[in-house]
Parts: C-alpha cells; sequence; structure tokens
C-alpha cells in the first residue's frame, strides 16, 4: 500500500480537532485547552473569567464623570465669587474715606492723641536738629524709654524761640517737659492739615464699568481594544538525515506527535478627562465724589476748618475789594 492511501494521501496529515481549535481560540470562540497529543479541549461548563472591552465601559466612566462634576455649582461660585468681590471692594472704599472724615472732624488734640506717639515727636525733634539733641535708647537700669538730651552743657538754640523757651538752656527736663509736648501737638496740626486737604478733594473712587465673566468645561475620552493570537503546530517526529530514513519511520512507527502552540495578548486601554476653565474679565473707571454727597454741611464745615487752604482763601476773599460803581450817565434837558 502507498504511503498517500494509508495517510489519506499526506505524509503528515493533521490531528483532527487541533489547528480548527487553535483558530476558534484565536476567533475567541474557546478557551485555550488543548492536550499535547490532540485531544479535544476541556469541557465547555468550565467557568472562563471575560474582561469587558475598554470600548464598551468608555461611555459608563464618562456618564460616571459628568455626574461628579457640578458644572452648574462651578459657575454659581464663580459668579458668586466676582460680586461678593466688587461689592467688599466697595464697602471698603467708604469705610476708608469715612475714617478719614471722622479724623479730620476732631480737634487737634483729640486728632494728635490718638495718631501722633511720643515717640514719634522724639525722633522728629532728633532729625530735626541732629547737632543739639540726641536720642537715647532704653539702657534697661533708670531709662525705661527713649528720652532726649542735648549732646553737651550750655546750649541755648535759637530754635527754642519757636516753642516759646526762647534763651534758656537746653536740658533733658526742658525737653521732655516743654518742647516734645508742643512738638507733638505742631507734627499732629500737620498731619491733620494734610488729611484734610486730600478729604476735601473727594473720593476717587474705583468702579466696574463692564466685565464677561465665561465657564466651559471639556470632557476627553478616548479607548482602545488591541488582542493579537499567535499560534503554531508541528507533527514531525523526530529528526532525521534525509526523506528516505524519515519515510522508513513514518512506516516503522505509526504513531506520530503533535505540538501545538497558541499566543494570546490582549490589551485595553481608555483614557478619561475633564477640565473645567472660568475666566473673568472686568474694566474698571474711576470716579470722584465730592464731599457734599457723604457727609452733611456740620461734617463739611469741621472739615473745611482744619484746611489750610479754605482758612487763606476765605480771608482773601473778605480783603478783596469791592468793583466801583459805575457814574450815572449825565441827562440833559429836564427831570
Amino acid at each position: 500500500m502507498s504511503t498517500g492511501t494509508r495517510n489519506g494521501g499526506m505524509i503528515f496529515p493533521p490531528r483532527s480537532g487541533v489547528v480548527p481549535a487553535a483558530r476558534a481560540l484565536a476567533d475567541g470562540d474557546l478557551a485555550p485547552a488543548a492536550t499535547g497529543n490532540g485531544s479535544a479541549p476541556a469541557a465547555s461548563g468550565a467557568p472562563t473569567s471575560s474582561k469587558p472591552q475598554a470600548t464598551e465601559t468608555i461611555a459608563r466612566r464618562a456618564g460616571a464623570m459628568v455626574d461628579e462634576i457640578d458644572f452648574p455649582g462651578f459657575v454659581a461660585q464663580l459668579v458668586h465669587g466676582t460680586f461678593d468681590a466688587i461689592v467688599d471692594a466697595s464697602i471698603r472704599q467708604m469705610e476708608s474715606y469715612s475714617s478719614m472724615v471722622s479724623a479730620v472732624a476732631k480737634t487737634v488734640d483729640q486728632f494728635t492723641e490718638e495718631n501722633v506717639t511720643p515717640n514719634q515727636a522724639r525722633d522728629w525733634l532728633a532729625t530735626r536738629y541732629p547737632g543739639d539733641i540726641q536720642l537715647l535708647l532704653p539702657d534697661g537700669g533708670e531709662r525705661v524709654e527713649p528720652q532726649l538730651a542735648p549732646r553737651k552743657d550750655g546750649l541755648t538754640p535759637a530754635w527754642l524761640a519757636d516753642y516759646g523757651v526762647d534763651g534758656e538752656e537746653l536740658t533733658t527736663e526742658l525737653l521732655e517737659d516743654t518742647v516734645l509736648p508742643k512738638v507733638r501737638l505742631n507734627v499732629g496740626t500737620e498731619r491733620q492739615q494734610l488729611l484734610a486737604t486730600m478729604v476735601l478733594l473727594g473720593m476717587n473712587r474705583v468702579v466696574v464699568r463692564d466685565g464677561t465673566i465665561s465657564s466651559k468645561v471639556m470632557f476627553r475620552a478616548a479607548a482602545q481594544d488591541a488582542a493579537k493570537v499567535g499560534y503554531a503546530t508541528s507533527n514531525d517526529p523526530q529528526q532525521v538525515n534525509n526523506w528516505g530514513e524519515r519515510g522508513s519511520s513514518t512506516y516503522a512507527n505509526q504513531t506520530s506527535t503533535m505540538v501545538s502552540t497558541v499566543q494570546v495578548n490582549a490589551q485595553n486601554e481608555s483614557n478619561i478627562r475633564a477640565d473645567l476653565f472660568g475666566e473673568v474679565k472686568l474694566n474698571f473707571v474711576s470716579e470722584t465724589l465730592p464731599l457734599e454727597r457723604l457727609a452733611d454741611a456740620a461734617k463739611v464745615a469741621l472739615v473745611q476748618r482744619q484746611s489750610p487752604a479754605v482758612r487763606v482763601a476765605a480771608p482773601a476773599a473778605v480783603a478783596a475789594p469791592a468793583p466801583a460803581a459805575a457814574p450815572a450817565p449825565a441827562v440833559e434837558g429836564g427831570a
């Protein structure tokens, strides 16, 4: 009997069920369970674990992310935060200007007591007359606070006349008990006058002319499934040197061994990303509100009394001579 007759026309016929099973595995229909001698695969009732594909779960994951991101709440917080910031800035401007008006409306003694400290007056004196006065710092002993002292004994500077002690000798007691209170009052007067002039100019308020608020959310979702199956079969009984020996071994041994290898590589990749964007654009302008729109007439009069510009302008207006009346034209004839 010829070789073709005994082997069905093939020298090495494939075992039934091996190659079809591998191809079925590549198609995903069968589990990769095949014996080395070509026996049937495992029973179909065996439990198999299947992982859902990324393309099937991407929509569900994107929907869950949309539910987690509160976009309306984000927009509401953006609008409310912008509005609260604008209102808070306006309130702070009004409060600051109101405190300035209240400070200027006080008497000089009250303003000095609240806004000028004795140490500030000492610093002013030591800086104004450095050749005659020195500032002694606390030494931890008898001197517990800064103190003014003359540079040397026997000094009678001419600037003492500005404080009503002309011709007296410059001593520590004179500086601390007589000169220092007057200097403190002078510093307070200068500051109050400057502040009164600023208040009379009006409040320079910053207001919002127009603006825009924009917000958006962007979702990016991408999914990719990749599967690669590789299989190889071999039914060569053994290694021989030539085809003659290969045929002899075929007749001698009526059994053959088939080796089937299946390799499966499946990859799932999904990526979901959400970006929230918020943008606020505001255009500011400045406007000046006069003092008369923010305070009553009595407080305005107090502020004007402290301003040196108003005190100087008032006497000048009084001293200005009135224009002479024009002479009456002469009338000819009767009455």
